[in-house]
């Protein structure tokens, strides 16, 4: 941390009267403000942050003199140390900027294993935050129990599944299991049966009773959803671009399946509704020659159903929550239960940074089984390079708090008349991406595509705390970017261009 990055935080908040997901202003003008352990936590949580007292964020972000640097650093250092869990060791930098006494302290994010950072008064599941765009929000109990997990080091896809028994696995599939794996692991030709599979994370019988794993139904089983109901695909077309519009006959859906079986079986099933549910293009072979190819690349979406498949979060938490398919008339959506694991982040999809698997024995499973997994870690390139070669735009990776999606869009030249809404709102985005903070830009987005949505809904819609919907909402007021058309009841937001 150094001087000219605070004045260049300073300046930035000052510029576009905002903070960011990394940039905090308090006040400290008259005594250490109580209530600055939950940006603490959030920032410790996410990917680090810098909160900067002496700016006064209701004031045009003017910078005041904070009381006593000397106190309030020492106030600070006792907040990290003795009343967060676990400790923390701030950066601290005193500045004078524009003869103004201030005080820079950098949280620093911490390792993943240590997480989630709380405040201690409040407990863990009332004291963690986490920092979503310029708020610091309360983490769900989905949130802490997927951190708990990882630190524990539970590996949910080894649970037993007590309901079902090693009769329930089909005999065929765990024969050609056993050959194969024999063949290809000769130790493995020395034990029995029985040793194999459980070696292999199919059966446990650590009560002396053999029971099938979750990895070994999902992988093997004659049936899976007789005993996880849930664990299934919904795959539906919407006739229009998003869910609630309805065709010309009044139909909410074009198509729709509820797509069941092992994963090698929902993943056959799904490419295949995908496969009728999507248009076709003409293109000219190298010899001259007509042909209709699929408007969106089946390798791509192969590759994406199959992660969502492999790699969504089977936990007892979110075993309730399937997968969605969804297609729309300008994209395809599809949203697995299950945020990113571990220190996995968005930005180093497709990189040779090594990713954290969360089901690691369904991995393996399918590595040896070679008909799912052919080529680890090339997944998120391959959907690349294949919507590049179709020249549609690059596949979309989007993180929803406990979910993740994976967005296919078409080219712009295809979007029907009931898309130019959301044609308009990419460069909406675009045009003003830097003028707005994260969650600013996602309530503009919402607002475009319906104007009549309430600040409740945009809050369930975005995940942002009603707080938070309210407060940014109010900052685009007096940016003069939204203003409120009729009454709160009836009325609508319109657009200041």
């Amino acid at each position: 941390m150094t001087e000219k990055e605070i004045i260049d935080a300073i300046e930035f908040m000052q510029k576009y009267q905002t903070e960011t997901d990394k940039i905090e202003a308090k006040t400290a003008e008259i005594d250490y403000p109580k209530k600055c352990y939950d940006t603490i936590s959030a920032f410790a949580n996410k990917y680090g942050g810098l909160i900067i007292f002496g700016i006064n964020e209701n004031n045009n972000f003017i910078e005041q003199d904070v009381y006593d640097v000397s106190d309030l650093q020492k106030k600070i250092t006792a907040l990290c140390t003795n009343s967060m869990e676990p400790k923390l060791r701030p950066e601290f930098l005193p500045i004078t900027y524009n003869n103004k006494k201030l005080l820079a302290v950098k949280i620093d994010e911490i390792p993943q294993n240590q997480k989630p950072c709380y405040y201690k008064s409040a407990g863990m599941n009332k004291g963690s935050y986490i920092r979503i765009g310029d708020s610091d929000e309360p983490m769900t109990d989905y949130e802490i129990y997927s951190l708990q997990s990882y630190k524990d080091g539970i590996q949910e896809d080894l649970r037993p599944i007590k309901r079902a028994t090693i009769e329930d696995l089909d005999k065929e599939k765990i024969s050609n299991y056993l050959e194969k794996v024999k063949k290809d692991k000769p130790n493995f030709s020395k034990f029995s049966d029985e040793k194999i599979l459980k070696l292999s994370g199919i059966i446990e019988n650590s009560t002396g009773i053999i029971y099938p794993t979750l990895s070994g139904i999902m992988m093997f089983g004659e049936y899976p959803q007789g005993y996880l109901p849930q664990l299934f695909v919904a795959c539906v077309v919407v006739p229009g671009t998003k869910l609630g519009d309805v065709g010309e006959m009044g139909q909410r859906f074009d198509d729709n399946k509820r797509v069941e079986g092992t994963l090698d079986e929902m993943l056959d099933q799904t490419l295949s509704f995908i496969r009728r549910n999507i248009g076709t293009k003409v293109i000219i072979d190298n010899n001259g020659k007509r042909e209709n190819i699929p408007e969106y690349p089946m390798k791509a979406l192969r590759e994406a159903v199959a992660n969502a498949l492999i790699h969504r979060d089977y936990s007892i938490s979110r075993e309730s929550a399937y997968i969605y398919v969804q297609i729309y008339d300008n994209r395809i959506e599809i949203i697995n239960p299950g945020d990113l694991y571990g220190n996995n982040r968005i930005e180093n999809l497709g990189t040779d940074m090594m990713l954290e698997a969360r089901n690691k024995n369904i991995v393996r499973l399918l590595e040896e089984k070679g008909n799912i997994i052919e080529n680890r870690h090339t997944g998120i390139a391959t959907m690349r390079e294949e919507m590049k070669k179709m020249g549609l735009p690059e596949p979309e990776f989007e993180s929803l708090r406990g979910d993740f999606k994976v967005t296919f869009r078409k080219e712009k030249n295809k979007i029907s008349e009931q898309n130019k809404n959301q044609e308009f709102t990419e460069k909406f985005t675009e045009k003003f991406t830097e003028r707005f903070s994260e969650n600013e830009q996602k309530i503009l987005n919402e607002l475009i595509k319906n104007p009549y949505i309430t600040q409740v809904q945009l809050s369930e819609l975005l995940g942002i705390s009603k707080r938070s919907i309210i407060k940014n909402m109010k900052n685009l007021k007096d940016k003069n970017k939204i203003k409120r058309i009729g009454s709160d009841r009836k009325g609508y937001w319109e657009i200041c261009k």
